[in-house]
């Protein structure tokens, strides 16, 4: 995203420094900018010094000789507008992860040197170190949003039906949750958009161009009675769970009834 504020732009006589930064000193730039800083002020502290120390390196100063010095004049040194925003939108997207853009911009931009226009430099890309994002984006449409809202109430009535300690909840609970987990931190790809794929199941897709289903299976109403391998079909009637199995000749006593909710877990799908 581009920022909203922007490089102040004294008048070219009054600069002390005002060149572009290197490819050297971008990289130096980049890595404090994807380093492990721990919170938005420590990363704007970081980047700041970062770019004041390579302008300053030509005085034999550096920017912690000049930090805390009230007559320290930020706008006396200039960077390519180019480079200045690319600096500003990188950062502004890592301070999204601690929900601080906003005010982790404004503060960088008081911060850093003044910007001046030359087209002949290129903005200068600054994203992640292997490319691996700070952010993963989950676009989720509105049908399957109410897909997702189906999912948890159909949870809310296993447990009204069968107890929160019955099997069928905790099944279909703990593989919901697992679900969950994995669609936010295991697929590939740094942006998912969530599709419906019927009444309790979804299909995710990636930027990389793969894609999963998140699937609700049913599991099958079967004799509860020992040695009865017996298990209901659409219509209510009864047939063997297998070709050889043995299906006793009884009155069939289910696994759950066939007028409550339906038990069953969430399974990964290619």
């Amino acid at each position: 995203m581009k920022p909203w504020f922007t490089a102040t732009t004294p008048p070219s006589n009054v600069y002390t420094v005002r060149r572009p930064l290197s490819d050297t000193e971008l990289q130096n730039v980049r890595e404090r900018i994807h380093g492990d800083a721990s919170g938005p002020h420590e990363l704007v502290e970081a980047v700041v010094t970062a770019v004041f120390d390579a302008l300053l390196s030509g005085h034999g100063r550096t920017y912690r000789d000049h930090r805390d010095d009230p007559l320290f004049d930020r706008n006396r040194y200039a960077i390519p507008i180019s480079q200045w925003t690319a600096i500003v939108t990188t950062i502004v997207d890592r301070a999204y992860t601690w929900g601080a853009a906003t005010s982790t911009g404004m503060n960088l931009a008081a911060l850093l040197p003044a910007g001046y226009d030359d087209p002949a430099v290129p903005t200068p890309l600054l994203n992640p170190i292997e490319d691996q994002p700070h952010l993963v984006r989950l676009d989720i449409s509105r049908d399957a949003a109410a897909t997702v809202a189906a999912c948890q109430q159909h949870l809310v009535e296993l447990a009204d039906a069968y107890g929160t300690e019955s099997d069928h909840y905790r099944n279909a609970a703990a593989s919901w949750s697992l679900q969950l987990t994995h669609l936010i931190s295991v697929p590939p790809g740094a942006h998912r958009v969530l599709h419906p794929d019927g009444p309790l199941s979804l299909y995710v897709s990636t930027n990389d161009a793969s894609h999963y289903g998140v699937a609700f299976e049913p599991i099958a109403r079967h004799c509860i009675v020992a040695g009865c391998h017996a298990v209901a079909v659409a219509d209510g009637q009864w047939q063997p769970s297998r070709p050889d199995a043995t299906v006793l000749d009884h009155e069939h006593q289910p696994s759950y009834p066939a007028d409550g909710p339906q038990p069953g877990r969430w399974t990964t799908r290619p």
